[in-house]
């Protein structure tokens, strides 16, 4: 075993102690929060740049997807190294079979599109790894569990403002090793298409967290509470489709052609805003239905379950479900007790609330974010680290050659 996976492990036992005593989440930040934007002193690289602050860093990429992998391996490459060591402890400690890792590393990358296979070619001249060293970094949530989570969308009548989104990413203890390996990823592929901002860890060239240059924004949780249905290894996985689809999609009417048209390989709840209004899909194997149905106009709230009356699927129980039901009543009530005065800053308040004072923030909240698609301001908190940063995606994600920025297709 490396020294590097030593300490790993070592830290990992830390984690977990603070965790019994209550101590997961930072405490009160007297220091002024970080605001990075397009115009932050950082690092460059080609066509490529990279700011940083807190555990937070913002990769910004342009050019081919083979260009844009060499900015992010010559950029990422500490944070890509430390990953691949996290891959290999939890393959040792968590799996504890070699075989069942690279088989779902092997599903993953054969399921991998050319363009992301040419980002992975271009990230192994300048990162100092090998194409299958990134491809097993690309599957470390496959490896590593399954997520959790929690969301809140607030507009119309229960925001102060524009639509606010809230987010609770939970995953296993192990994923709090990771607390400097928190990246957003803008790509600007040369082919056209829209720019995106990534949300996630390093590494992962997909997406579970993001938003795109016309003001969309998408959030994933897991479903499998609902529709634990076996995912056919015949489809490419969700969270890559997902990535393919923000590149391409300009307003949420666009989602739902996506949704009547794309096979999903897993049990996901999909939710997606701009800045008029939020969407829920939840989406399986067997089909795809709308979500948050139960909800007034101007709030949806989602955790792990699926909440449409139609599907057949019986509801789980909260021990079946990460205390899912309780998750997002609490949310809901919470939303409901701030309505009208719901901001960037009261969503922030929300969203930390812990489970035991009646909140959906539990132990194994890894990080959160808040975003606002209008503005397409995000803030980040990665739990232990030091506390929220402010990211203005913006001048991010305007065009790299013209400077030309967003505009809403409405």
């Amino acid at each position: 075993m490396s020294k590097k996976a030593t300490r790993l492990i070592a830290a990992w036992i830390i984690l977990l102690a603070m965790a019994m005593n209550g101590a997961a989440f930072a405490g009160e930040d007297s220091a002024p929060m970080p605001v990075l934007t397009a115009k932050t002193a950082g690092e460059s690289f080609e066509q490529g740049s990279k700011v940083s602050a807190n555990e937070v860093c913002v990769v910004n990429l342009s050019g081919t997807w083979y260009e844009m992998g060499r900015q992010y391996g010559a950029l990422m490459k500490a944070e890509l190294a430390e990953v691949y060591d996290f891959v290999e402890t939890i393959i040792e400690y968590s799996i504890g079979n070699a075989e069942q890792a690279d088989s779902i590393i092997a599903v993953q990358t054969s399921q991998t599109p050319y363009r992301i296979c040419e980002f992975f070619r271009g990230a192994s001249e300048t990162s100092g790894l090998t194409m299958r060293q990134l491809q097993a970094i690309n599957a470390v949530e496959r490896i590593g569990g399954l997520p959790k989570c929690s969301a809140a969308f607030c507009w119309g009548g229960y925001a102060a403002g524009p639509l606010v989104v809230g987010r609770n990413y939970d995953y296993s203890e192990a994923f709090a090793l990771l607390s400097d390996d928190v990246a957003v990823t803008v790509y600007h592929p040369a082919d056209g298409s829209l720019a995106v901002a990534t949300i996630g860890y390093v590494g992962e060239i997909y997406v579970v967290n993001g938003l795109n240059e016309k003001g969309i924004f998408m959030e994933l949780n897991n479903g499998k509470p609902s529709a634990n249905i076996k995912s056919p290894d015949t489809r490419i996985t969700g969270t890559t489709m997902l990535f393919s689809a923000l590149f391409e999609t300009d307003e949420l009417d666009d989602w739902d052609l996506f949704f009547n048209t794309v096979n999903c390989s897993s049990s996901y709840i999909i939710n997606l805003a701009d800045r008029y209004e939020a969407r829920s899909y939840e989406w399986c194997p067997v089909g795809c239905k709308q979500g948050g149905t139960d909800l007034p106009e101007g709030l949806l709230v989602s955790t792990n379950y699926y909440v449409n009356p139609d599907w057949l699927f019986a509801r789980p129980s909260d021990g079946a479900s990460f205390d899912s039901i309780t998750r997002r009543r609490n949310l809901i009530a919470l939303c409901e007790a701030e309505k009208g005065k719901i901001d960037a800053a009261k969503m922030r308040e929300l969203i930390e609330t812990p489970l035991e004072d009646g909140g959906a923030a539990i132990d194994l909240t890894v990080y959160q974010m808040v975003a606002i698609p209008e503005t397409q301001m995000l803030w980040l908190n990665v739990i232990g680290g030091s506390g929220w940063t402010q990211v203005d995606l913006s001048g991010f994600l305007q065009h790299k050659k013209t400077g030309a920025p967003f505009v809403f297709a409405k």
